[in-house]
């Protein structure tokens, strides 16, 4: 029984320290952002920029095959 006492306090001990290495990564950042910006609204922009994901789309192929590329046979296939 004292094993899993132990467990749990130690998984909640991680978790606690991988909270707090993300809050100072993110407070360390705020503070360069602080040293880099000359302004005000410029640190607004850093902080959005820092806040802004990017999606990346990724192309659909396309579905279409130029005939030229195309062996008889699937050529036939294509058709029907």
């Amino acid at each position: 029984m004292i094993e899993i006492f132990l467990v749990i306090v130690i998984a909640l001990l991680l978790a606690f320290i991988g909270w707090e290495k993300r809050e100072n990564r993110l407070e360390r950042s705020k503070l360069i952002n602080a040293l880099l910006a000359k302004n005000a609204t410029e640190m607004a922009n850093l902080d959005l920029a820092d806040k802004t994901q990017i999606k990346a789309q990724v192309p659909k192929k396309d579905e279409f095959v130029p005939m030229e590329d195309l062996s008889d046979k699937e050529f036939r296939k294509a058709i029907l």
